[in-house]
């Protein structure tokens, strides 16, 4: 057995770059076929020479240099699917002409009971079952006609071709009762890594929202303490704000001890980026639907200019689509489910491809009527805003902050008779691959900017933040040292006045609607490339995890501070990125 396995290895050759598991799995089985191929029709070949049937000799002679030119060159391209398409035109040649010809033996027909195999495991069982049934109507008008009529035919008798349409019928029920326990193993086994990898993720989240909502009110209290402190108070007031603040930090101690031991036995998984086609991806997902149900059909739309290949996670992709098709399944009550998929590409940025992906079901969705808005002046925020109870009742929570990761956002749309989901995603074309430490060198390293030193009794701040209590809070910290401070509520009110006021410096909430702090900050980068400007951005926010401050720096802020913090330190980043 190691003797086979090492053998079989030795087909596994490197293709420059990594490949999805799958796309791994039909290169090594096409190159063991084609292999093999080559050795049955050369030795065929060679044998008919030898017995001085030029009329066997010769053609297979030149089909054993097709296989081998198929297997040196072909098969070392990036372009896996020619390289298949071409071994199946070889192999449907080899073997029509075993049939028609039976061989220096006459018997060569008995190799068709491997065509089903090849061509269930190369195109599938819908397509290989049609080449199959095309190759066996092929023989059996060769039993009947052709035989009869062709010279040098090889001649069947009644019985010969009863017994070898039976023994194809049964290659063929083989080989496909094979794939479809392979594929129902793969479905299973990747259904449970995907809940695996929900279930982690859900309690990733359970905890991040436990400390988020716990950090705020304490950075508000430690901050009026703080303030507190610096005012005229009696030794009996000064002794108990002391004790409050010494309190308040040992819970602040306590939740950070607390979210640090969760947060290590969640042991997650590190985001692999991998070269995968995309189409093939969300037609595998879509199969784990339609395998059992007829009643639910799809219609995907991938646009002429996204490439066939790219870097990222796949399993994420899948994980996402997967998450949004079963709550469609789970929720529209049509009988008949309709489902458009449609992606196109966002951006023509070198280095990245951002698509933006439309899922377009058809039927009634019972969205709750407090979730509808009437068409109005302000009917596009109130729809955004109630985006997020539309992600609640379907229970896409989760889902969300897998699209949110890179900056995007889900939006969907309840019509009366269709609802529309729309996220985007992040790739990376597959010339390189970069990493949240690559983006943060590339940040920290770039010089070019343009930025004035300004002293901070000049400076003219943005904040922005979507809780009032917490404005009131970070002002109170600042007012005193600064020109001049503007207020934003949310990432998109941020950039308007980002477009109309040149700001020194800006404190940039993560968590907001409408627009989150990610997203603005990534827009406000874009925007600064044209002027080769660099705007400071300080992200201030309850999320106190490592890859939190990582997420931060890759959508490009230049600072991070987790509540609760001490005002002086807020100050000094301040001071730090102005001058």
């Amino acid at each position: 057995m190691k003797f086979i396995n090492k053998f079989l290895l030795l087909f596994a050759f490197d293709q420059g770059d990594k490949l999805e598991v799958e796309t791994k799995t039909t290169l090594l089985l096409t190159n063991v076929l084609n292999f093999f191929l080559f050795v049955v029709v050369f030795i065929e070949g060679i044998v008919s020479l030898l017995e001085e049937k030029l009329i066997f000799a010769g053609p297979l002679l030149f089909l054993s240099i097709l296989f081998s030119f198929n297997y040196l060159y072909l098969s070392r391209l990036q372009n896996t699917l020619l390289y298949k398409m071409s071994l199946f035109l070889f192999v449907a040649i080899t073997f029509v002409f075993f049939i028609l010809f039976g061989g220096s033996t006459g018997t060569h027909i008995i190799w068709v009971g491997s065509f089903p195999f090849i061509a269930i495991n190369l195109y599938g069982r819908r397509k290989g079952t049609w080449y199959s049934l095309m190759l066996f109507v092929f023989m059996l008008i060769d039993f009947l006609l052709l035989s009869k009529i062709i010279p040098q035919s090889q001649q069947y008798s009644l019985n010969m071709g009863v017994l070898f349409s039976t023994y194809f019928i049964f290659s063929f029920l083989l080989a496909y009762t094979l794939k479809f326990v392979f594929a129902q193993v793969l479905f299973t086994k990747e259904r449970a890594m995907i809940n695996s990898q929900n279930n982690r993720t859900s309690r990733d989240e359970q905890i991040a929202d436990l400390s988020r909502e716990i950090r705020t009110p304490l950075s508000n209290i430690t901050g009026i303490l703080d303030i507190l402190g610096k005012t005229n108070l009696t030794d009996d007031q000064r002794d108990y704000i002391n004790t409050i603040h010494a309190s308040a930090n040992n819970l602040v101690n306590v939740v950070s001890n607390m979210v640090s031991t969760q947060k290590s036995g969640l042991k997650p998984i590190q985001e692999e980026k991998i070269s995968f086609n995309l189409f093939s991806t969300l037609n595998n997902t879509i199969k784990l639907f339609t395998e059992n149900n007829s009643k639910q059909t799809f219609s995907l739309s991938v646009s002429a200019d996204i490439p066939s290949s790219m870097t990222g996670n796949a399993i994420k992709t899948k994980q996402i689509f997967l998450n949004i098709l079963n709550a469609i399944a789970k929720y529209n009550l049509s009988e008949n489910k309709q489902i458009n998929i449609e992606v196109s590409r966002a951006n023509n940025m070198p280095g990245t491809i951002e698509l933006m992906f439309k899922l377009t079901t058809f039927g009634n969705i019972p969205f709750p009527k407090e979730y509808r808005s009437d068409e109005s002046l302000y009917g596009t925020d109130v729809l955004l805003i109630n985006t997020s109870k539309h992600i609640q009742f379907l229970e896409l929570g989760l889902t969300q902050k897998l699209i949110e990761q890179d900056g995007h956002t889900l939006s969907i749309r309840p019509e009366s008779e269709k609802t529309t989901f729309e996220f985007g995603i992040t790739f990376m074309e597959n010339t390189q691959s970069y990493s949240v430490q690559n983006i943060k060198e590339k940040v920290s390293s770039n010089n070019s900017f343009f930025k004035p030193t300004v002293d901070i009794k000049d400076a003219t701040i943005l904040l922005v933040e979507d809780n009032f209590s917490n404005q009131q809070i970070i002002i109170l910290y600042i007012k005193n040292l600064v020109k001049k401070i503007e207020v934003a509520y949310n990432g998109k009110e941020a950039l308007d006045k980002f477009g109309k006021t040149k700001y020194d410096l800006i404190l940039m909430d993560v968590q907001m609607p409408i627009m989150d702090g990610h997203k603005a900050t990534q827009k406000i980068r874009e925007i600064e490339k044209s002027t080769n400007t660099h705007i400071p951005i300080i992200a201030i926010t309850a999320n106190a995890f490592p890859e939190d401050k990582e997420r931060c720096i890759a959508s490009g802020m230049d600072n991070y501070i987790s509540k609760p913090f001490h005002p002086e330190d807020l100050i000094n980043k301040i001071k730090q990125h102005l001058s």
